[in-house]
């Protein structure tokens, strides 16, 4: 009888042990005995559902809790032996037999009705033996996962996302790892015109030319670039590739360092520039057909203003020369004329003739040239000229002209015009300051 009452009270010791080591788990943590009803609802468990272990221990109501409608949990059906076949349908393939827990199942399904939006759970349920390894309940744990799964949603959209980018950029995009190409999209083969299969563990030089059109050869060029972005200096230059076919291809290569889990790696962004270069070389093509083109209209623009200036000069001389006719050569015979014993008519005739005559003279006496009316048309053009500024050496370069006819020629100008005892007077200023 001693020994029948210590045993008891050593059960009633254990049984009250464990509720406490359940009390104090932090997982969410239930048990059902052999009938199916709630044995143990720890406080984490009520946390996790918001019903109290009160409302559950010794009623089934934990098939009400988890579920849209009743139905039987996990340890309900370990209790009862379910086969696995049945197992499977419950739970549509997503049970499994678990690792860490004989005789146990885990799984991971959507809750609707727990919380307000419903939670994702990892659970997993064990049989609980008599000593006579008779199933006399179950107990069954549950962790809320549903931050994780909308992590590993978010990640999953996330890499979903940046595959569309990598996959459908504009632009070729290589990732290399110890300098050889692990990763590249669809442009890359659509620019490189190759596969794959062609494309993975190939070198950039592998698609390089032997010499860059700057001279320097590829593999020299190449080995500064990477050395320069393994300090973590990203670059930008140019670069030429060959496609499958052997033709060249012109690109912008933007070059960055990252690492992962230790690992250095470069990402490569290949643009496609050949347009672009054919656009810039006919442009500067363009440039130097402007430029030829503005040099012949500054010459035609000097040719032409020489002819105009010629011209004006000839027009000045024909206007001197007009000048220096009427008054040696009309003006005398008319002052014979008004001297002598004429008829009144013819008189008044010859008054209009002179008067009309000494308007044409005053007209063109306001000009420059009137100041050297006794210049032979020879000295008023190199008068002219002088005045424009003109030396002996670019006057005498025009036709029928030589330096010791213009410094003649000169010479008469600057006694014709009183200036050969004053040294001091440059003719150059003089014949300017007849025109002010």
């Amino acid at each position: 009888m001693a020994n029948h009452a210590n045993e008891k009270k050593g059960r009633v010791g254990q049984a009250g042990q464990s509720t406490d080591i359940l009390e104090c788990n932090p997982i969410p943590t239930f048990a059902i005995d052999a009938s199916g009803n709630v044995t143990h609802w720890n406080h984490a468990c009520q946390l996790l559902t918001g019903i109290g272990a009160e409302e559950i221990i010794g009623t089934d109501k934990h098939r009400e809790v988890f579920y849209t409608k009743r139905r039987e949990v996990l340890a309900d059906l370990i209790v009862r032996e379910a086969s696995d076949k049945e197992l499977a349908v419950r739970y549509d393939g997503k049970l499994r037999h678990s690792h860490s827990v004989p005789l146990g199942y885990e799984g991971e399904l959507f809750f609707p009705a727990l919380g307000e939006n419903g939670k994702w759970l990892f659970f997993t349920a064990a049989p609980v033996k008599d000593n006579a390894n008779k199933i006399v309940g179950a107990i069954e744990t549950m962790q809320d996962i549903t931050a994780l799964r909308v992590a590993e949603k978010a990640l999953v959209a996330s890499e979903i996302h940046y595959r569309l980018l990598f996959d459908y950029a504009n632009d070729a995009i290589l990732i290399l790892k110890r300098g050889n190409i692990s990763l590249c999209n669809r442009k890359a083969l659509d620019l490189f015109m190759r596969s794959h299969k062609e494309m993975g563990g190939a070198a950039p030089l592998d698609l390089s030319p032997a010499v860059q059109p700057n001279g320097e050869p590829s593999n020299v060029a190449a080995a500064k670039k990477i050395a320069m972005v393994l300090k973590d200096e990203p670059l930008v230059f140019e670069w030429r590739f060959l496609r499958k076919n052997g033709s060249p291809v012109d690109t912008e290569v933007s070059l960055t360092r990252f690492t992962v889990d230790g690992d250095v790696q470069v990402i490569a962004i290949v643009r496609d520039i050949s347009e672009r270069k054919k656009m810039i070389c006919a442009l500067e093509k363009r440039e130097k057909e402007l430029d030829e083109k503005n040099r012949n209209l500054e010459k035609i623009n000097l040719a032409l203003k020489a002819a105009l200036d010629h011209r004006e000069t000839e027009k000045r001389a024909v206007e001197t020369h007009l000048l220096i006719n009427l008054k040696r050569r009309i003006f005398p015979y008319l002052e014979t004329l008004n001297n002598a014993n004429l008829d009144p008519d013819v008189r008044t005739y010859l008054n209009i003739i002179e008067t009309n005559l000494n308007d044409m003279v005053s007209r063109l006496s306001t000009t420059v040239f009137s100041k050297y009316i006794d210049f032979t048309p020879a000295e008023i053009r190199i008068a002219d000229l002088i005045r424009e500024g003109q030396n002996t050496k670019e006057i005498a370069a025009l036709p029928g002209l030589s330096p010791s006819s213009v410094k003649w020629h000169r010479k008469n100008i600057r006694k014709k015009l009183g200036l050969t005892n004053n040294r001091t007077m440059n003719l150059y200023t003089y014949l300017n300051s007849l025109s002010s």
